[in-house]
């Protein structure tokens, strides 16, 4: 005998069911969401970081510290990269790519000076006037780096009054 005040089974079935349901679009859109980096996400970040910069950094492996200049050109997916270094231009290329588990968004640089190859990995950061600034690690591709050097960029004012390359934030 069925008493007055039991859910008939065919509610709590159709509960689960729902439930299920709801668990699956959830789980799908926020899979969906994080992805690999919205392209659009991705090519603000690129024109955000266009410019030139003051460098201030030091080798991996060494306290010898160096001054510069780094210029970031957009070039389709990608940035060129210009180091100007005690008056020797370095050229290399530049990418966004995401690390961690967070999927956090870096600038990773690769280039090459005196037969050895470099990767440089910068946190993406803007300064209080909402232009780029960079700062991070580099080491040696090959070889191993036991002691990363370490760089900073900061935006160059006097370049963006001659509007060398704009890059502050719509």
């Amino acid at each position: 005998m069925r008493n007055e005040n039991q859910i008939p089974i065919f509610f709590l079935d159709m509960k689960i069911y729902y439930s299920v349901i709801t668990l699956i679009l959830i789980t799908i859109s926020n899979a969906w969401a994080q992805g690999h980096g919205n392209s659009d996400e991705i090519d603000f970040l690129y024109g955000f970081l266009e410019g030139s910069y003051h460098l201030i950094g030091r080798l991996p492996d060494s306290n010898t510290t160096y001054t510069g200049k780094v210029v970031l050109r957009k070039r389709d997916e990608k940035l060129e990269v210009i180091r100007m270094i005690e008056g020797k231009e370095i050229k290399g290329i530049g990418r966004i790519e995401t690390v961690t588990a967070d999927k956090i968004k870096v600038l990773r640089i690769r280039f090459t000076d005196e037969n050895k190859s470099y990767e440089a990995t910068y946190l993406i950061d803007s300064d209080l006037d909402n232009y780029g600034r960079l700062t991070g690690y580099l080491y040696l591709k090959e070889g191993g780096t036991k002691i990363p050097g370490l760089e900073a960029l900061f935006i160059d004012h006097q370049a963006l009054e001659k509007n060398v390359v704009p890059n502050k934030a719509k």
